[in-house]
């Protein structure tokens, strides 16, 4: 298949093009953010909505969002679990510092439940591309 520079375009895409690329460093830059507002003093995290649990929500699925598409031949199953990983082993290692396991458990939720949020969409697309449109009349 011949490469295709255009966003919406049916042919492959080149692995360097200039949208993989950004897709890899919005993806990167995402992931270390995460790792470092959480182990930032909360003083000095900024509030981007009010309630903790939705930031950790917001961060996790933006994260995936960008992750999803960083990694377009990546199984969904993988990167997903990877996403999974992650936020447990970030919520773990606080356990280390002195945090309350109630809070990092609602943390931990909130964090798959972004992740969960972020590939729904994706998920429901390959459910309704098992149902190919019936062809068009042209009468």
């Amino acid at each position: 298949m011949s490469e295709d520079r255009t966003l919406f375009g049916d042919g492959r895409y080149p692995d360097a093009g200039p949208l993989a690329v950004l897709a890899r460093l919005g993806f990167v830059a995402a992931a270390a953010a995460i790792v470092v507002a959480i182990y930032l003093p909360a003083e000095l995290v900024p509030d981007f909505v009010r309630s903790p649990r939705l930031q950790h929500f917001a961060a996790f699925y933006v994260a995936t969002l960008l992750g999803l598409a960083a990694m377009p031949r990546a199984r969904l199953r993988n990167v997903l679990t990877g996403f999974g990983l992650f936020a447990t082993v970030l919520q773990a290692a606080r356990l280390f510092t002195g945090s309350q396991p109630e809070a990092l458990m609602d943390n931990w939720v909130a964090d798959l439940g972004g992740i969960w949020a972020a590939a729904a969409p994706v998920v429901v697309e390959r459910f309704r591309r098992r149902f190919p449109r019936p062809p068009r009349n042209s009468a």
